[in-house]
């Protein structure tokens, strides 16, 4: 019996529509059932009374009932690429709901005329040969309309599917159409608001992580040894990308962009494992074997996405799954070890991997209707639970290098305190040793004035005994010269004096007494030479001999010497 009512309520006619109640409308009620669908083209099907009894029943949003040969849907064999399908679907509402702004949500990849019990109400794209031809996703503000009574309504849509001639082209969503009965209030407050936040969040994640990679892009430039800063900054441009591409596949309206897109997508998401794997492996990794093995595997997809799209996008998905694992692996091997970075890093990754398990448990519980997500933890829990789940690990591994930077500089002043201490041992040894130096330079420049006055005094000892020896003359010349040289005078004086009885007298007085005498007496004998200018020569015994007329000659030298 259940099983004949779902097929009942399935085979939607105009004897079996679909009643949408205010509930379903007020929080968008999807036209996702099997309706009736026409490979054909004629103006007459857009009208309420129109006969399709002979149109099959078919699921119109699938991207599988389109195709370029569409035998399986009508008795035709071959058709051309500019085929045009229409869908029939009857609904009702409720009697809340009469008289209340309605609208259809339509998203699609190709263009379409969408007509409301026989009125064209909207065109989203045209529909026309293939010069004047225009395809279009959406309309960001749909047309408005409403109901009077709750009679039965034919929805039919005209439908031209963009199909793409390229073969580098990827199918990121089953649907080639969809549509959605909703009220105006709802659309225009809860989707206008969504939008606001979805564009607030994603350009808020696109702008921080922007900053992150040019940051470490930076970091590496200035210093290349530290390549990690290179595999973080292309991880961070890869999740800023990312999160435009976002931005752009909802703002998206053209779907000949689609491609383009596409392969972003897939640039984005490529750049996103080859620089996980090259961050971990570099930090965490014993060899650069498995490193290489990687990144010439991420090469070689990409390569593969020029020839097919859909192959490549099976490979990265694949590739992005063994990164993930491996990270993990790592990260969790380098804590078993006791690495400090690890501790760090590791810890983003396991919540990073617990929100996963857990948001996988909650979607499973909430599927057997075990809890309901939304009532338990509110409508905004899982997408803050995913932009934790985005952010956790980059947060981590910024937070690794920040410590990794901070415990750099912490060595660099560590060690230029050590350095700044050495230098100040350094220099009070060389302080010491200056002084030490400068010590032993005084004390010898003291020896030396010390000896020089002692040289000085023996000196002026010798030249005294050298003058009393030879006249100052003579004794000049020896000292300049060392030799002297023999000099003849014609007349001189001489002038010898004798003490008489000298002998006699020495016995009486004594020798001590004697010496006495003859110093006085010759002392005398000296300052009166002097006076006269007479040249004392020498004493012998109690002989006193002196000169007048030389060196110097002096014609009176007789007179003055009398």
């Amino acid at each position: 019996m259940i099983l004949v009512q779902i097929f009942c309520f399935a085979q939607n006619s105009f004897q079996k529509p679909r009643v949408f109640t205010e509930k379903e409308i007020k929080s968008g009620a999807k036209i996702d059932e099997e309706s009736k669908f026409f490979a054909g083209d004629n103006p007459a099907f857009a009208l309420p009374k129109f006969d399709d009894s002979s149109w099959k029943h078919v699921n119109f949003n699938s991207k599988k009932v389109y195709s370029w040969n569409p035998a399986k849907l009508n008795s035709r064999k071959g058709s051309e690429e500019n085929q045009i399908y229409w869908v029939r679907y009857y609904f009702k509402i409720d009697s809340a709901s009469v008289n209340e702004s309605l609208c259809f949500d339509i998203t699609q990849l190709g263009a379409s005329e969408i007509y409301l019990n026989g009125k064209k109400i909207e065109s989203i794209g045209k529909i026309g040969d293939a010069k004047s031809r225009e395809y279009k996703m959406k309309e960001k503000v749909p047309i408005f309309f409403s109901f009077n009574n709750t009679d039965v309504n034919v929805l039919a849509i005209r439908f031209l599917p963009f199909v793409s001639t390229k073969k580098k082209t990827v199918n990121l969503s089953p649907v080639a159409i969809s549509a959605e009965l909703v009220s105006a209030n709802t659309f225009i407050k809860d989707k206008a608001e969504m939008w606001n936040e979805f564009n607030f969040y994603t350009m808020l994640i696109c702008g921080i992580f922007g900053a992150l990679g040019f940051i470490h892009l930076l970091l590496f430039i200035f210093y290349r040894k530290a390549i990690y800063n290179l595999y973080f900054s292309t991880y961070n441009f890869s999740i800023s990308l990312m999160s435009y591409l976002v931005l752009l596949f909802s703002e998206m309206t053209d779907p000949a962009i689609l491609d383009t897109y596409t392969f972003l997508s897939f640039l984005a998401m490529m750049l996103f494992g080859t620089s996980l794997t090259g961050f971990v492996n570099t930090l965490f990794g014993r060899t650069k074997k498995r490193l290489k093995i990687m990144l010439i595997i991420s090469v070689a997809i990409f390569i593969l996405y020029y020839f097919s799209a859909t192959t490549a996008a099976s490979f990265a998905f694949f590739y992005l799954t063994f990164v993930a694992f491996e990270s993990f692996y790592l990260i969790v091997r380098a804590m078993i070890r006791r690495e400090k970075s690890a501790f760090i890093v590791g810890g983003g990754v396991l919540v990073f991997f617990l929100f996963i398990v857990m948001v996988i448990v909650f979607m499973f519980l909430n599927k057997l209707n075990t809890i309901d997500i939304s009532e338990e933890m509110g409508d905004d829990f899982i997408g803050y639970v995913l932009i934790f789940i985005f952010v956790s690990f980059p947060v981590s591994i910024s937070a690794y290098l920040a410590w990794q930077f901070a415990s750099t500089n912490l060595s660099l002043v560590k060690q230029l305190d050590e350095v700044n201490r050495l230098s100040d041992i350094n220099l009070k040894q060389e302080q010491e040793k200056q002084q030490i130096l400068q010590d032993q330079n005084d004390m010898l420049e003291e020896q030396v004035n010390e000896r020089t006055q002692e040289l000085q005094k023996e000196k002026q000892k010798t030249e005294n005994l050298l003058l009393n020896i030879l006249p100052q003359e003579v004794a000049e010349e020896l000292k300049e010269n060392g030799s002297s040289e023999a000099k003849y005078y014609d007349e001189v004086t001489v002038l010898f004096t004798d003490f008489v009885n000298f002998t006699q007298n020495s016995e009486k007085m004594g020798a001590e007494k004697m010496l006495v005498e003859l110093n006085e007496c010759f002392t005398a004998f000296d300052m009166i030479m002097e006076k006269q200018g007479l040249e004392k020569i020498k004493t012998i015994g109690d002989a006193y001999l002196a000169v007048c007329g030389l060196p110097i000659k002096n014609e009176c030298h007789a007179y003055q010497a009398t």
